[in-house]
């Protein structure tokens, strides 16, 4: 539910669900590449890319 208030239906929400700001895009690209580098991510970095592993962003940065 993006909402969050009483009775609502995800369904019929109409307001807009939140994009990803570009600070994230960012990151999320560098972390990509370094890993494609071979360069060793810390502890931190890895928690961050395997809680935001979405298939879509990946599939859209290899697009571009």
């Amino acid at each position: 539910y993006n909402c969050k208030e009483y009775g609502h239906v995800a369904r019929e929400c109409q307001k807009p669900k939140k994009a990803k700001d570009a600070p994230y895009h960012r990151e999320k690209m560098l972390l990509c590449k370094q890993e494609e580098a071979g360069i060793q991510l810390n502890a931190k970095q890895a928690d961050w890319r395997d809680d935001s592993d979405d298939e879509f962003d990946d599939q859209e940065l290899e697009a571009h």
